[in-house]
Formats: C-alpha cells, sequence, structure tokens
C-alpha cells in the first residue's frame, strides 16, 4: 500500500514538473520573438508569433496575435525603405523609415534616417545651380542648409557637415539674394510647370468655325469675252 502510495506521489511531482518545464520553455519561444522582433529579424519574429499564437496558454495574449501583424507589415516597410533607398527618392525612404521606427525603435536601419537627411541636403545643394534665377538658386541653397541642420539634431555628428553649411552660406551671398529674403518657392521645378500651366490655360483658343445656316448667295456676272464667273457673298 505504501508503495503504491509513493509512486502516485511520484507520479504527480512528475507531472507537475513537467508542466511547469513545459510551460517555462513556451514562456521562452514569446521572449525569443520578442527579441527577433527587437532586433530587426522580422521574418524569425513573424513564425515564432504565429507558434505562439497556436499555444493554448497564449490565448488570452492580445499582444501576440498583433506582433504577427505588425511583424507583417514591418517587414512590408523595411523593403519599401531599401527599395526606394536604393532608387535615391528620399522622400518616401523617409517616410517608411519614420513609420518602421516608431514600431520599433531598436530597428537596426534607424541609423539611416540622418543619412537620408543628409542626401537630401546635397541633393538640393548639387541642383541650385541649375536653377535660372539667383532667387532660385539661393532658395535651395537655403533648403539645403535646413536639412543639413536636421540631420545634425537627428543625431548624424560628422565635422564635414559644417564645412558644408558654411558653403551653402557663401553660396547664397554670391548669388547677391539677401539672407533674410524668404523663400519664394519650395520647389523651383513645381513651380515652373505650375507657370507654364497657367499660361497656357490664359492663352486664347480660337473658337472652331461654324456653318452658316444660309447657303451663299451666288451671283453670275457677264463676262467681256462672253464667259460667265461666279461669285459667292
Amino acid at each position: 500500500m505504501k508503495t503504491m502510495r509513493f509512486f502516485i506521489w511520484m507520479f504527480g511531482f512528475v507531472s507537475l514538473s513537467l508542466s511547469a518545464f513545459s510551460q517555462t520553455s513556451r514562456a521562452y519561444l514569446l521572449q525569443e520573438a520578442d527579441e527577433y522582433f527587437k532586433a530587426g529579424r522580422y521574418w524569425d519574429a513573424f513564425f515564432r508569433y504565429r507558434e505562439c499564437a497556436k499555444l493554448p496558454e497564449f490565448e488570452s495574449e492580445s499582444k501576440i496575435s498583433e506582433q504577427v501583424t505588425n511583424s507583417s507589415h514591418a517587414m512590408y516597410l523595411t523593403q519599401k525603405f531599401k527599395d526606394y533607398n536604393a532608387m535615391r527618392k528620399y522622400e518616401p525612404a523617409k517616410t517608411n523609415l519614420i513609420e518602421l521606427i516608431s514600431m520599433n525603435p531598436n530597428d537596426p536601419n534607424r541609423g539611416e534616417l540622418p543619412k537620408i537627411t543628409l542626401a537630401q541636403g546635397a541633393e538640393l545643394q548639387r541642383l541650385a545651380w541649375r536653377q535660372n534665377t539667383p532667387q532660385a538658386t539661393a532658395d535651395m541653397l537655403k533648403r539645403a542648409i535646413m536639412f543639413y541642420h536636421q540631420a545634425i539634431r537627428e543625431g548624424l555628428m560628422d565635422e564635414s557637415i559644417a564645412v558644408t553649411i558654411k558653403q551653402c552660406e557663401a553660396s547664397i551671398k554670391d548669388t547677391g539674394v539677401p539672407d533674410n529674403a524668404p523663400i519664394m518657392a519650395s520647389d523651383p521645378a513645381q513651380n515652373s510647370k505650375t507657370t507654364v500651366t497657367s499660361a497656357q490655360s490664359l492663352a486664347p483658343v480660337a473658337s472652331p468655325r461654324k456653318a452658316s445656316a444660309t447657303p451663299p448667295t451666288v451671283i453670275i456676272l457677264p463676262s467681256e469675252q462672253g464667259s460667265s464667273t461666279t461669285k459667292e457673298n
């Protein structure tokens, strides 16, 4: 009898131990998924969260289903950011990256944000000298300076940025435009296109000629040589 009780006690103890071990192991799966997401390994995080969502002890965890969706969306944002950045479409690249960082502040691509801002400033500085007027050139250089300062605020520590800003300021003086003059055009190319469109819309357009409802009158005039000619009114 004592032997039977001992075996029953041992069986219960082993069952509880296995259950506790199983729960500990499954809790580790969720922790692992969180670490994957934090490290930007969204593919691994997606499948680990989905695996956890199938376990009974996590059925009440709404966070897991949300993280399955977040992991999928983070993969999408990462790919869009990389594609736009490779094509040098900096504005949409930055938009996707900012949304990605808002989901995961530890995303490994977060350091690319000030670099994109720096590239935006460099592009404006390069295009400034292609403008048709000194005002447009100065405006674009001022916008480039704004991007350079923003890159510094975003955490980019590079001594060459200060040198570049001074070069832009010197170039603005060369244009002869006062430093305190307001920026007239945020996008000279777009404004130029708008001006052309407006001019075209204001240009007079000839209306199509309408056919007369009254038929023309034909007059037969006598000719000196006996022949006749016709004349239309």
